[in-house]
């Protein structure tokens, strides 16, 4: 039987080419459990439908070369970016301040920035 998690909030993704831009695994995701690492992190998979756009594939020479890309739960500064620059919706807004990620102090602090 296959282990799953549905995110209750986004999470933000970054990967090894740190572009300049903020990207959302949004809140309903499902990520299936793949394999916990003794390093201390957890792989999962996320299925996408690409509709009628076939993509060109390719074999993997050496399947143990797996590049994921991380995803971790926003942090005050983060926050700020988002608030700033990426389109988030009124309700994503609310499930990221509800993860509790971020204390009430931090919480307070962001909304005090994000008002100047």
């Amino acid at each position: 039987m296959s282990k799953i998690h549905t995110l209750k909030y986004p999470l933000l993704l970054s990967s090894p080419e740190k572009s300049q831009n903020m990207y959302l695994l949004p809140k309903g995701t499902t990520l299936y459990f793949d394999q916990a690492f003794p390093e201390g992190f957890t792989r999962y998979k996320i299925y996408i439908n690409i509709d009628r756009m076939p993509l060109a594939l390719h074999e993997l020479a050496d399947p143990t070369t797996i590049i994921p890309i991380e995803a971790n739960a926003p942090s005050k500064e983060d926050m700020l970016k988002l608030i700033r620059e990426y389109p988030l919706s009124k309700e994503d807004l609310a499930s990221i301040l509800k993860s509790n990620q971020l204390n009430q102090d931090e919480i307070k602090q962001l909304l005090i920035e994000f008002s100047k």
